[in-house]
C-alpha cells in the first residue's frame, strides 16, 4: 500500500476535482465544492482504488468533508 502525507492526499483530490492547488483542506465541506458531483466521485474512486482497493463510490458519496476522504486512503 502506498503511504501518502495529508498534503499529498489533498493535492490528489484537488487534481481529480480540478480545483486550484491549496484550495482544499481537511475541514473543507464537500457541499461547498462546486465540482463535487457524481462524476467527480466516480473519478476519485477510480484514482483512489489504485492506492486503496476498498474505496467505494458509496463510501465516497457519504463523505461530508475532504478530511473524511483523506481518512479512507
Amino acid at each position: 500500500m502506498i503511504e501518502l502525507t495529508i498534503e499529498e492526499k489533498l493535492v490528489l483530490i484537488e487534481q481529480v476535482l480540478q480545483v486550484e492547488q491549496f484550495t482544499l483542506s481537511v475541514d473543507t465541506l464537500l457541499e461547498d465544492v462546486p465540482q463535487w458531483d457524481s462524476l467527480s466521485i466516480l473519478n476519485l474512486q477510480i484514482e483512489l482504488t489504485a492506492i486503496e482497493p476498498s474505496v467505494s463510490f458509496d463510501n465516497l458519496h457519504e463523505c461530508m468533508t475532504v478530511g473524511e476522504i483523506c481518512a479512507m486512503f
